[in-house]
């Protein structure tokens, strides 16, 4: 069979720019922690986009199956499963609802924007069937991608981080607000000495009686 040299040349080169792009595949899809749950379900754990970065929408990526039946995913979970996300250690925690993904069996999402780098933990609570679920996922390595920061990647320009924008707008209002509490309280000052001086001159004695001679004086007479 004779195979035209052009065609022959444009399907090399298309092979040879998939087979340059898949290095980049595998970061992808490896960026997830998996786990044996019950003896019986595989829970998929990462995020929805990786690399995750602080400040762009993201969310929970979660996929049940039953490995021993063929990876049958299971369906349903949004109605018994509860997701949340903790950061600093369990400082703050916030509770995410999972969506099922279109047209994916057993794959859920929670959506979510993380708003600062570093670790994240998921936990699940619940049940997968009638099986009670406690579950805590963390990023870090070997597991699934702590959320890097924005700015490296950001050019030509490098746009404000929105956490010290923040810090910064809140110094702001604690500063306006601390002159405003100044200000009031030379106002209230001003006002209370006004108010001392009006009621000093207004209580004051006044003389009575006639206006008494002067010592030696003498009636003039007409």
């Amino acid at each position: 069979m004779e195979i035209r040299r052009p065609q022959f040349v444009l399907f090399g080169a298309a092979l040879a720019a998939l087979l340059s792009l898949l290095p980049l595949f595998p970061g992808q899809v490896l960026a997830h922690e998996r786990r044996p749950i019950a003896g019986k379900y595989q829970l998929v754990v990462g995020f929805l986009n990786e690399p995750a970065f602080a400040g762009q929408m993201n969310g929970i990526d979660l996929r049940v199956t039953v490995p021993a039946e063929g990876d049958k995913p299971i369906e349903g979970l949004e109605k018994t499963l509860k997701a949340t996300v903790i950061v600093g250690g369990g400082a703050r925690t916030m509770e995410v609802r999972l969506e099922p993904r279109f047209r994916q069996p057993g794959a859920y999402a929670g959506y979510f924007m993380p708003t600062r780098e570093g670790s994240y933990i998921f936990q699940f609570t619940g049940t997968i069937d009638g099986t009670a679920i406690n579950e805590t996922f963390e990023s870090g390595p070997g597991r699934f991608n702590d959320v890097q920061a924005l700015q490296p990647l950001q050019f030509p320009e490098r746009l404000p981080d929105p956490a010290a924008i923040a810090s910064e707008l809140r110094t702001a209002r604690e500063e306006a607000a601390g002159a405003r509490t100044l200000a009031l309280g030379g106002v209230a000052a001003g006002v209370l000495g006004l108010l001392a001086g009006l009621v000093a001159l207004v209580t004051r004695p006044r003389p009575t009686g006639a206006v008494a001679r002067r010592p030696g004086a003498e009636e003039s007479h007409g």
